[in-house]
């Protein structure tokens, strides 16, 4: 008899991936109470490990600018004044989960699909204006990503840097103004942006033998 090779059929996924991304960038603290006040430019890069079609971890850098109302010398917005522009370079690492299972479309699995919406969260550094200002940050948010083909795929994602200080505006009358830090956890600045970018995936992952036999 011959040799007789059966492998399991199951969706054989791209394991790595690299993306652009460029969008909008903002900033909610003592200078801005609302969201989306003074947006400003964002752009970034991504390198991702597709560990599951339900999980993935991910390294990414974005750079772009905020900006805010200046303060008066009681330290409130001035709505009259000129308004602040700082550059930033924010680096984190994420874990993101798709609600559902994530790859190109296969026979074999109907459960996969070539969408998913998608939450994240992790860690990150946040550097204003060079080194005048460094803070560190808790990455969160939620996105939507699609295949185009085997190797290309979107997103659009929303995330939010929670930061773990009050002080990366460039005016000091708005740090700490309450005297609350290192008291009150709520009392922090926040930057978002909102993200369009498109990845290349690419390390496609082997085929393994379920059950092979000779007869």
């Amino acid at each position: 008899m011959y040799p007789l090779h059966t492998y399991a059929q199951r969706m054989q996924r791209n394991q790595l991936e690299i993306g652009v991304q460029g969008g909008l960038a903002y900033y909610v603290g003592d200078a801005n109470p609302r969201l989306f006040s003074h947006v400003r430019e964002s752009y970034g890069i991504e390198i991702s490990y597709l560990y599951t079609p339900r999980w993935s971890f991910q390294l990414q850098g974005v750079g772009g600018r905020i900006a805010g109302m200046s303060p008066t010398a009681q330290g409130l917005p001035d709505k009259q004044g000129t308004l602040w522009n700082s550059q930033f370079i924010n680096i984190d690492a994420q874990a993101r989960f798709n609600f559902l299972p994530f790859g190109m479309a296969t026979r074999y699995d109907p459960r996969v699909k070539q969408y998913t919406p998608y939450i994240f969260a992790g860690i990150g550094m946040t550097m204003l204006n060079g080194v005048e200002r460094i803070a560190a940050y808790v990455p969160i948010g939620i996105g939507f990503r699609w295949i185009c083909s085997e190797h290309v795929g979107m997103f659009l994602a929303w995330q939010h840097n929670i930061c773990l200080s009050d002080g990366i505006e460039p005016h000091d009358e708005y740090n700490n103004i309450h005297g609350l830090n290192g008291s009150n956890i709520l009392n922090c600045d926040l930057t978002s942006t909102l993200q369009f970018g498109i990845v290349f995936e690419f390390a496609r992952e082997k085929k393994i033998c379920k059950f092979c036999k000779e007869r």
